[in-house]
């Protein structure tokens, strides 16, 4: 049987007239898992004879080998694909919901903090801080 990519929109096939490498799906748990999250793949259990092709790593996940011979990084993960629309993930704003969340803390710290002040004047450095945060953070 003749081995193909296991990636998604791919056509590779080990022909002995095309050089191309093939690697194996690790074995150690926890890269199969980061190589399953990387390949997308709806519904798939790989098998021990499952390889993904060369195509869909990048050049620094190989290193040269003390033979000269290009060899894949034991931590490399497959990066590079053409992903159908519904496998494309949405690219998340976590700064921008990070920030909205200390905005949230902040100015309710900042009252607090503003009413612990008015009567104490041990605090007030700390008030200073919590108002340069919140307006470093919104400006």
């Amino acid at each position: 049987m003749v081995e193909s990519c296991s990636a998604v929109n791919c056509c590779n096939r080990r022909r002995k007239d095309v050089k191309m490498k093939f690697h194996r799906i690790p074995t150690d748990p926890n890269m199969r898992k980061l190589w399953l999250h990387a390949i997308r793949r709806e519904n798939f259990t790989p098998s021990t004879t499952t390889v993904i092709c060369e195509k869909h790593f990048t050049p620094e996940d190989y290193e040269v080998s003390v033979h000269g011979n290009k060899v894949l990084k034991k931590v490399a993960v497959p990066s590079v694909f053409d992903f159908p629309a519904h496998l494309k993930k949405e690219p998340t704003h976590r700064r921008v919901l990070k920030r909205k969340h200390e905005y949230k803390i902040s100015r309710m710290n900042y009252g607090i903090i503003m009413k612990n002040c008015a009567s104490t004047v041990l605090l007030m450095p700390l008030c200073t801080n919590i108002l340069y945060t919140y307006i470093y953070i919104y400006r």
